[in-house]
């Protein structure tokens, strides 16, 4: 599959740019859901297999794209369930900044109360930065045990560096929210020990979806704490025992359905393959920079490739922002407006009659008395 075969998979309207917030789901994706659905109607016979054919489908492509083997990937329903199971299975203390999406920091918050303190967040200040090789190196302790990071950073779009990051963290547990990134970013994540996402944003699969992977040092030093009856062997004629490997990290069936969606887009993703998605959506936010540059429109995020993804932060004059919110809205263009900046996102569907609107409406914009 091209490119171009790939982008044509999706139908969003004109004027779409808030991937980042929800990815239109795939026209693959959801004639897959009417099949499962249909089967699910009807259940004829053999029609269970077919459902419980849907957890391994869908755990042996993620596990091909995360460079992990598929007992080492969980199906989650989103990304936070996730990292919760991966914060209350810690030990010690785990390096993690306030800035983060709130997933993070409130699983470790949670596990921390829950476990009389096994667990123990070691916070860096909000607006220390972005999370770099650096400041990570900066702030690491014998205490702490493990490095939780973003992927792609939901505010400004920075790229977290996995490579440099463990080589900085040494042996230490490295722990990834890669929900912003996964789709977009060709990342190395056999350097992370756990990758967490959900499947609304970039893969386009809708909500309801997601997993999560863990390294065999992972598996080795969490204690899987919220198993529930299928995260467990042995009943009804003994007493429950954690599953081994990944499989322990769950709590219950995840809908067979939502899974098969997920089989959809990680398929498609595979066959066309990350880093050309990637060159893709680079190209378009280049074109967003120009725009921006076009109409005096500050840019928050880097514009180094290598420290951004899809994701595009515009910060107006202060004032302005109401401006170019209406401004957008009036030429039809969907995109994230909040704490004072814009957030834009582009994906490989981005169309030129999007960025024309795109345009169009940051003309209007500067033109606004």
């Amino acid at each position: 599959m091209n490119i171009d075969e790939y982008a044509a998979g999706f139908a969003e309207e004109p004027g779409y740019l808030d991937h980042a917030a929800f990815g239109p789901v795939q026209v693959a994706v959801l004639e897959e859901q009417r099949v499962l659905g249909t089967i699910q109607e009807h259940m004829r016979f053999g029609a269970m297999e077919t459902l419980d054919e849907q957890d391994p489908r869908v755990r042996t492509v993620a596990a091909r794209l995360v460079g992990r083997r598929a007992d080492q990937v969980v199906s989650q329903t989103a990304t936070t369930p996730g990292l919760l199971h991966t914060a209350f299975g810690l030990t010690g203390g785990v390096l993690v900044s306030a800035d983060e999406y709130p997933s993070l920091p409130l699983a470790l918050a949670s596990a921390a109360s829950a476990t009389g303190g096994r667990v123990q967040p070691v916070v860096i200040e909000s607006g220390a930065g972005w999370m770099t090789p650096d400041l990570i190196a900066s702030r690491l302790t014998d205490e702490v045990t493990a490095v939780a990071v973003s992927l792609v950073d939901w505010r400004t779009g920075y790229l977290a560096d996995l490579a440099a990051i463990r080589d900085v963290i040494g042996d230490r547990l490295l722990i990834v929210d890669a929900i912003q990134g996964f789709g977009v970013v060709d990342a190395p994540y056999e350097a992370a020990d756990v990758v967490a996402t959900g499947g609304q944003k970039w893969l386009h699969a809708g909500w309801g979806t997601g997993f999560t992977a863990f390294s065999d040092r992972a598996l080795n030093r969490l204690r899987p704490a919220l198993s529930g009856p299928h995260g467990t062997t042995g009943w009804p004629l003994e007493v429950p025992t954690v599953r081994p490997g990944a499989a322990g990290f769950q709590m219950t069936r995840i809908d067979p359905v939502a899974q098969a969606r997920l089989a959809v887009s990680l398929d498609r993703l595979a066959a066309v393959g990350v880093r050309t998605v990637q060159e893709r959506v680079a190209e378009r936010v280049e074109r967003v920079f120009a725009i921006a540059d076009e109409f005096g429109l500050e840019v928050e995020s880097s514009r180094d490739p290598r420290e951004r993804a899809g994701i595009v932060v515009l910060r107006p004059p202060q004032g302005r922002l109401t401006g170019l919110s209406a401004a957008m809205h009036n030429h039809g263009v969907t995109a994230t407006t909040r704490l004072g900046v814009a957030r834009v996102s582009v994906f490989a569907s981005t169309t030129d009659a999007t960025l024309d609107m795109f345009r169009d409406a940051c003309l209007s914009y500067a033109t606004m008395q």
